[in-house]
């Protein structure tokens, strides 16, 4: 069956690595109806640090704090969004088959696409059964094949739109920073405040960065950060004794431009590590708790580290995880581990 959907709304309420993760299936879609106008629900906290906004690809985005916002507040909500009448809303993967499913025929959706954990609901009318195993990608890629849509393949090219005037920016910081002659290192050392249990220590950081300017005399280190690790950022740069420069307070389209100056950026498995991923740089990501092969950035030139943990962390089937808990298999992966990794891809490039 041939549709023709006039307008369109993604329900992604995820991190800034779940929208990267989307943004194959987002050119899919488009290429499939090209004419389509395509609007995108998102946590306001992650909506709002630049993803998608000044997309040529999207037409609006609207910004919502699921666990703050009070009943009245997802009332006024749903009102809103089904005077937008959309005729097809597509929830994405690994949002609550319940929430998710109701949202969508209570906004009015003529069409409503998602996946379904063990029994299929009746407020989808295209569904797929979850595979907990597949990446993330590929599973939204999995739910638009619901919809007879033909994919070229499981895995297209993440994006990330970086505008001219950002790409200035990052010619301008450069040049002010005399970093142009430099072999500049992006150090991704935090992830917000909810995110700490998947960090790689900072004294890690630090060491490698040492061993870094050491080895390699015309290396820089950029120290990426947001707010929250301001302080941090800037106690490294001490500590790396002026072979280093915190980057923060900037949008994410700037950061995404400075990332892409980078010769190699460093992360454990955070949202800027999916940036990164969208970029020319060779990225090398550390990874403990959380599954690579569910939700790991992929391509060419990402270089994944990893450890085997006992107590892994999924993003459907551990509900209840305890992320206070300390993880061995972080610290198993040693400053000298990453720094061959870095060897090897200096050596080959």
């Amino acid at each position: 069956m041939a549709y023709d959907f006039k307008k369109i709304l993604i329900i992604n309420p995820g991190g800034i690595g779940d929208l990267i993760m989307f943004s194959p299936a987002l050119k899919v879609l488009k290429n499939n109806f090209s004419e389509s106008l395509i609007d995108m629900l998102v946590s306001c906290a992650t909506g709002k640090t630049g993803i998608f906004q000044e997309s040529k690809i999207i037409n609006k985005v609207f910004f919502f704090n699921f666990k703050k916002n009070n009943f009245l507040d997802k009332i006024r909500l749903i009102l809103n969004l089904r005077k937008e009448k959309y005729d097809l809303v597509f929830v994405a993967n690994g949002v609550g088959q319940l929430n998710g499913s109701v949202l969508a025929l209570l906004i009015g959706g003529k069409e409503r696409a998602g996946e379904y954990r063990k029994f299929k609901l009746n407020f989808y009318n295209h569904q797929v059964k979850l595979n907990g195993n597949q990446h993330k990608t590929e599973a939204n890629l999995n739910i638009l094949k619901s919809l007879g849509i033909k994919t070229d393949s499981l895995a297209p090219d993440l994006f990330f739109e970086i505008a001219d005037n950002d790409k200035k920016f990052a010619d301008e910081f450069i040049k002010k920073s005399n970093l142009e002659n430099k072999t500049l290192i992006g150090f991704s050392i935090g992830s917000g405040t909810k995110q700490q249990f998947k960090l790689w220590p900072n004294e890690n950081f630090k060491e490698l960065g040492k061993k870094i300017l050491g080895s390699y005399p015309d290396a820089f280190i950029l120290l990426f950060g947001s707010a929250f690790e301001k302080d941090i950022c800037f106690k490294m740069q001490n500590e790396l004794n002026g072979s280093a420069e915190s980057v923060i307070g900037f949008s994410l389209s700037e950061v995404a431009s400075l990332i892409d100056k980078c010769r190699i950026f460093i992360s454990s498995d955070t949202g800027l590590c999916h940036i990164a991923a969208t970029t020319n740089t060779d990225l090398i990501v550390i990874f403990g708790p959380t599954i690579a092969e569910r939700t790991g950035p992929f391509g060419k030139n990402a270089h994944i580290i990893s450890e085997k943990c006992s107590y892994q962390y999924h993003d459907v089937f551990t509900p209840k995880y305890d992320f206070s808990r300390k993880h061995s298999c972080l610290i198993k992966i040693t400053p000298d581990i990453v720094f061959n990794k870095i060897n090897e891809i200096l050596k080959h490039g």
